[in-house]
């Protein structure tokens, strides 16, 4: 147990090194939930391409106690650790299961707050593929009415339409 903890975490420090990146993701991949305490831990590392990569990991593989701590990446001081976290909290796609936390607002605020346009696109995006709900629709409501950039626009446009054809395809059951 001691000896595959101290193979998990010489992992997750690999994930900095290009060159030993893949063979430790491969790694990691296989651990599973068995690396998850390791990959909260490089959540915190100093080395930033190591909180994207753990970061990344959690898109796939996570348990409530990594999401919760993932929460806390939103506010990276690294972009690119910011938009990781953002696409692995938000998109249900990637889970298997019910997202136990509740993306949308994590998601709103990114969108409304992030300095970054790269993170804020992401948070659009990822708010578009979410199951389509009220919510959502009102925040890319908002984001037409006050936004000029093209892409949160696009994002924008795209989330009202699936909206709009969820709530057609519900209306026609109905009948």
């Amino acid at each position: 147990m001691a000896e595959q903890k101290q193979n998990i975490s010489r992992y997750v420090e690999q994930l900095a090194n290009r060159e030993t990146l893949l063979g430790a993701w491969t790694e990691l991949q296989k651990a599973g939930d068995d690396a998850l305490p390791e990959i909260r831990a490089g959540l915190s590392h100093p080395e930033w391409r190591v909180r994207q990569r753990c970061a990344m990991f959690l898109d796939h593989n996570w348990d409530v106690e990594s999401l919760r701590r993932l929460v806390l990446t939103l506010h990276d001081p690294k972009l690119k650790v910011r938009k990781a976290a953002v696409h692995s909290l938000g998109c249900d796609r990637c889970k298997n299961g019910e997202n136990p936390i509740d993306a949308v607002p994590l998601l709103a605020e990114r969108l409304r707050e992030d300095k970054s346009i790269k993170v804020r696109r992401t948070a659009a995006l990822t708010l578009a593929i979410q199951k389509p709900q009220r919510r959502i629709a009102k925040i890319f409501r908002c984001i037409l009415r006050d936004e000029t950039d093209p892409k949160l626009r696009s994002w924008a446009t795209w989330g009202l339409k699936r909206y709009a054809e969820s709530q057609t395809a519900a209306a026609a059951e109905q009948r």
